[in-house]
């Protein structure tokens, strides 16, 4: 089986595939939780049913964002820079339309909480799909994204919303890695990180019991128990 790669390039220095993975590792990690928290609810366990609703909507919008984002940013400026890359990328783009109904599905079954039978199920399904498409992106598109080094400029009024997904992506990497990840940011939204950070971890104590995540170097999140 070919190892997971590493989240820093081999002079331990961030790129752009960086963030990118980091994406990975958190929504592995964010389907691992939902899996353990609907197991729990599905043995009486209905403390935090409404939290739950509440991040599967923001994992669906976090998703749908990743993905529309490759789709319009990232995969045509590949596709101008490496065109034999067009027959993964189709494949690629195949799968979102396939994962973003799944998702929005997940709407109805999370309010049908705390029967949590469908829920379940469907988390279950995403991880399914979407592991290999993680899979299939690590192996076959970050070495060609490693040779970026520094991130975009971005409008003031983007800098929040930026940070509070840092925040989200951050969650469960080891520090040297979030450090040299900063490194590449800009000051703005830099700025703006700690705070993000802080509030993201409040998050994670009121829906999932815990802040805790590891320390990960590749995009494979520490498994998760409660």
């Amino acid at each position: 089986m070919t190892p997971p790669p590493t989240l820093l390039d081999d002079d331990r220095t961030a790129s752009l595939a960086t963030p990118l993975m980091m994406s990975h590792h958190g929504f592995r990690r964010d389907l691992q939780r939902f899996a353990v928290a609907l197991e729990a609810v599905a043995h009486g366990e209905h403390s935090r049913v409404a939290a739950l609703r509440e991040e599967w909507s923001r994992f669906g919008a976090t998703l749908h964002g990743h993905h529309h984002s490759e789709d319009t940013g990232v995969f045509p400026s590949l596709l101008q820079q490496r065109p034999a890359v067009a027959w993964v990328l189709a494949h690629l783009q195949a799968d979102h339309r396939q994962l973003d109904p799944l998702v929005e599905r997940g709407a109805a079954a999370f309010a049908r909480l705390p029967d949590a039978g469908e829920a379940l199920a469907l988390v279950r399904e995403l991880q399914a799909l979407l592991e290999p498409h993680l899979a299939t992106e690590e192996r076959e598109l970050i070495p060609h994204l490693r040779a970026g080094k520094s991130f975009p400029p971005l409008p003031d009024d983007a800098l929040e919303l930026y940070a509070q997904g840092f925040a989200w992506a951050m969650h469960g990497i080891a520090p040297d890695v979030v450090a040299q990840v900063e490194a590449m940011l800009p000051e703005g939204l830099r700025a703006r990180l700690p705070e993000a950070r802080a509030a993201y971890r409040a998050r994670c104590v009121e829906v999932w019991g815990t802040d805790a995540a590891g320390a990960a170097r590749t995009p494979i999140p520490a498994p998760f128990t409660r």
